[in-house]
């Protein structure tokens, strides 16, 4: 599946304001995997669609990453292996945004955490 990286980017900017504003609170799988990203992206290594599907795949089935997420993941993942793409201006923002949403998920404190 093929996301356009400006809707990759556009879906970030979205979850990123929901997310600041209340809207959307990111349950415990959501955060456990942009935890893991990152760490990863901590390593100072460039994200690979490859990283993105291992931290999916180790998500707990019973306590799946929301919808919203899963999906622009995925289609960062996507973006990712299309080198061309993703080392384009356009790829490059989406990316950046993708990262600041992970960021912004892993520092997060719990629902209901002080």
């Amino acid at each position: 599946m093929h996301v356009a990286a400006e809707e990759i980017r556009a879906g970030a900017a979205v979850l990123i304001d929901h997310h600041a504003r209340g809207v959307w609170r990111p349950n415990g799988a959501d955060r456990r995997t942009a935890g893991a990203l990152f760490r990863f992206l901590e390593t100072g290594r460039p994200l690979g669609g490859e990283q993105i599907r291992a931290a999916l795949a180790a998500a707990d089935p019973a306590a799946p990453v929301s919808a919203g997420l899963l999906a622009l993941l995925r289609g960062t993942a996507g973006l990712l292996d299309d080198t061309d793409a993703a080392d384009g201006p356009a790829g490059r923002d989406a990316v950046d945004h993708v990262c600041l949403l992970l960021d912004a998920l892993a520092l997060a404190r719990p629902e209901g955490g002080r």
